[in-house]
C-alpha cells in the first residue's frame, strides 16, 4: 500500500514505530507499507496467519492511510477505479463509482509528486 509522507508520519506517532520499520521504497521511489514475514499481510493486521480468508484486525484503523480506506477500489493501466482482483472479498463490494476513480487519482498524483520531491 503506498503512503504518502503525512500518512507515514501519523502512522509513525500512532505507533511510536520509526518509518523505516514499517515501510519501503519502491523502485519508483515511493514509500509503500511492509508486509510482515510471516503472514505477507500488512504489519499492522493483526493475524497469525498467511491464509487471505484468516481473521484479522487492523491495528491502525483509526489512522490508516487512505488507500486502505478506498480499498479494495484500485485504479486500473487507464485510471478506472476497479475492483483489486486481488481481493478474496470483491463480490462484497458496489462497482466502483466516479468519485471513486477522482479519490484514487488524486491521491496517486500526490504519492507521485511526494517521490519526486526526494
Amino acid at each position: 500500500m503506498p503512503l504518502t509522507k503525512a500518512e507515514s508520519a501519523r502512522l509513525a506517532r500512532r505507533t511510536g514505530m520509526a518509518v523505516e520499520k514499517f515501510t519501503w521504497k519502491n523502485e519508483q521511489g515511493i514509500l509503500t507499507l511492509l508486509n510482515d514475514d510471516k503472514t505477507r499481510a500488512c504489519v499492522f493486521l493483526l493475524t497469525d496467519s498467511s491464509d487471505t480468508n484468516a481473521e484479522g484486525m487492523c491495528s491502525v484503523y483509526d489512522a490508516r492511510p487512505k488507500g486502505c480506506k478506498t480499498y479494495p477500489y484500485v485504479l486500473s493501466k487507464d485510471d478506472a477505479a476497479i475492483l483489486d482482483d486481488g481481493c478474496p472479498h470483491k463480490e462484497q463490494f458496489p462497482p466502483p463509482s466516479d468519485d471513486d476513480a477522482a479519490t484514487l487519482l488524486n491521491l496517486e498524483e500526490r504519492i507521485l509528486r511526494e517521490s519526486q520531491d526526494d
